[in-house]
């Protein structure tokens, strides 16, 4: 695959209409509602002829009923995955039943139904197993179904479940939960971990300040279905990278539930470690970095508040990660996660849903290690609240949803030492005292509308979606404002820093079209996608640096104005794929795809371009009074300034 820059936008394609050729032989998900899936249904009589006006009804995790079209075609879309039962019937000939359509994120479901002339009391069951090939597949999707989700002994987060998808490497293995808690770094088929996306019931929870990283963490139970996308042509698709879409469970008319506790600790953990080498790296163990405990635990419970119209579902999870560095400093990390959703079907055609979403990240002693003191370690805490609301309006040609969410995110950084310490680095390297403070807020409004029409041979899909993702952040040393270093203790290197603070905003519009059209064996889908993406500094202000004569003049308090729309792109890229099947059956599919893709702006990306910056002033400094850290009164004034960095020494 080749790679072009154009402007500030990186684009993805081939020189050619056909860029991969593929045989499938196996079950893979197909352009559909990203953390949802779907049912085509298509009538037939004996002789092959289509048959309309056939009642359909599919039940399962969501229960709805359609007649066929002039086409004798039904369609199900936005179902949550799982194992759904098809019937069907039609005056004069026997009833169909499947019981056993299994649905999953992004799959769909070609279900052919052979109605056989007959009476009304007779019956046809099919218990042959639903096909597995879908030949409108627009992506290359791996979905993870609830049973392999908890019968697959892994350690339970999102990124050993990325893992076992073909053509990502990850950049860590999470032994025994040992990971659990951190964002690994991952790529898949040459793009990189800035152009992932992640979402959460279709609500997107990409950290736009952070672009390719979540914004939360997740309780492995509380998922039906994870599916992840590595490629294709579907014009839903803003980014080239890994596509993460996580389904919630849901409610349904029969109660279902389930809770788990797992346990470790250091006992139940074997040492390799070479009595030669625990003796090298020193520490207070001779044992390295070890997991103390872990401990994951928590359950759901769903169920019908109303059967046939009303329905509930929540959970809760908490997983306690402790690890024991070289220095035998306890780096412990608490995941605390909770879920409800319920969804109501208002009439035959409209259901409305509320989803709220909560998971925390709280970590105690962020950053230890051999040269981080506990006290100049973290206390971490979020966390990220989603509150969403969906409609979904169903017609036998037509399918709308429409979706707004809110999502408050952000976190904070904050020494265990406290902020009234100055910090100080020892001649071995060694961190004392605190250390820097950060934190950041970055809420997150949205919204999307998305539709599918069908008429004949054509499927025709369109969305409009809107993101707005404001972001405030800032960094603040502590004491003094004065970071030291010894140099040969007494003698030190005093670096004056003024707090930074930032403050950007990011605003997205996408808008796409596309037509799926069905010639038998042959599937021809095309779309078009328009990105408008812009990050823009907002206004700041910022406290200057108290102390001394010099110091004020160069750190002083700053108000600064914004630039509005400091970055934009504005990109318009086409998607074009095309399947063949070989044989009758549909059970070998070639496929071909040519797309183009936009590189993901950032929301904080503006901020290169305010006068706000990272200020240092650099000194010479000798410690009088014994306490390890450079006085403002210690400093070597005399002497001048080793150095600058973020200041204009003219115009400060």
């Amino acid at each position: 695959m080749r790679f072009r820059m154009l402007r500030l936008v990186r684009m993805h394609g081939l020189p050619a209409l056909l860029a991969v050729m593929a045989i499938a032989v196996a079950a893979a998900p197909a352009f559909a509602q990203v953390y949802t899936g779907r049912i085509d249904v298509l009538a037939l009589d004996a002789t092959g002829a289509v048959l309309p006006g056939v009642m359909v009804d599919v039940t399962g995790p969501q229960s709805s009923s359609l007649q066929t079209d002039s086409q004798g075609e039904a369609h199900f879309l936005n179902l949550p995955p799982g194992i759904y039962a098809v019937k069907a019937a039609l005056q004069g000939f026997r009833d169909y039943t499947n019981p056993n359509v299994p649905v999953v994120a992004g799959g769909s479901v070609a279900l052919r139904m052979a109605m056989r002339v007959g009476g009304v009391a007779e019956q046809v069951q099919v218990t042959a197993e639903s096909p597995v090939i879908d030949t409108k597949k627009q992506t290359t999707t791996t979905s993870v179904t609830l049973e392999e989700l908890q019968n697959i002994p892994s350690s339970r987060d999102p990124w050993v479940v990325m893992q076992t998808v073909p053509g990502i490497i990850v950049d860590r293995v999470n032994v025994g939960g040992a990971e659990s808690g951190q964002q690994s770094n991952f790529t898949a088929k040459g793009s990189g971990r800035g152009e992932a996306t992640w979402n959460i019931d279709g609500v997107p929870v990409t950290d736009m300040a952070a672009t390719g990283a979540t914004s939360t963490y997740f309780d492995f139970d509380a998922f039906q279905e994870i599916s992840v996308t590595t490629g294709g042509s579907d014009p839903r698709s803003a980014t080239p990278g890994v596509q993460l879409n996580f389904a919630l469970k849901t409610g349904s008319d029969t109660v279902h539930g389930g809770g788990r506790v797992y346990f470790e600790n250091e006992s139940m953990q074997a040492n390799n470690m070479p009595a030669a080498l625990a003796a090298a790296i020193g520490g207070k163990s001779k044992k390295g970095n070890r997991t103390d405990q872990y401990a994951d635990y928590g359950f759901d419970l769903g169920g019908p508040i109303k059967k046939g119209r009303a329905w509930a579902w929540g959970s809760f999870g908490k997983t306690d990660v402790r690890i024991r560095t070289l220095t035998d400093t306890l780096d412990r990390t608490i995941l605390e996660n909770y879920a409800f959703k319920t969804q109501v079907q208002m009439n035959s055609s409209t259901r409305a849903g509320f989803t709220y979403f909560r998971g925390d990240k709280l970590k105690f002693g962020r950053g230890a290690s051999a040269t981080r003191l506990d006290e100049t370690t973290w206390n971490q805490t979020g966390p990220t609240s989603i509150y969403k609301g969906e409609v979904n309006l169903a017609r036998s040609n037509l399918f709308l949803t429409g979706r707004v969410a809110y999502a408050d995110m952000g976190f904070s950084l904050t020494p265990r030492g406290g902020l009234d310490k100055s910090v100080f680095i020892d001649d071995a390297g060694v961190v004392h005292n605190s250390y820097l403070f950060y934190s950041t807020k970055r809420p997150q409004k949205t919204g999307n509308v998305e539709g599918n029409f069908f008429k004949g041979k054509h499927e025709l899909k369109f969305g409009y979606a809107y993101r707005k993702f404001p972001v405030d952040s800032i960094t603040q040393w502590p004491g003094t404002k004065i970071e030291t270093y010894h140099i040969g203790y007494p003698d030190l290197y005093a670096v004056i820093k003024r707090d930074h603070p930032s403050k950007t905003e990011g605003e997205y519009h996408n808008l796409y079209v596309g037509d799926t059209i069905t010639f038998d064996r042959a599937t021809l889908n095309v779309g078009v996608r328009w990105d408008y993406q812009t990050s823009s500094l907002l206004p700041i202000s910022v406290q200057g640096v108290k102390g001394a004569p010099e110091v004020e003049r160069l750190l002083p308090s700053l108000n600064a104005p914004g630039v509005d729309k400091a970055l934009k792109y504005n990109t318009l890229t086409p998607r074009v794929g095309f399947s063949y099947a070989l044989d009758d059956s549909r059970k070998t599919l070639l496929r071909a795809s040519y797309s183009q893709f936009a590189s993901q702006l950032g929301a904080a990306d503006a901020g290169f371009v305010g006068v706000v910056n990272y200020s240092y002033l650099y000194y010479f400094a000798v410690d009088r009074n014994g306490n390890g850290t450079a006085e403002f009164n210690e400093i070597l004034f005399n002497l001048g300034r080793d150095g600058y960095y973020g200041v204009d020494i003219n115009n400060p």
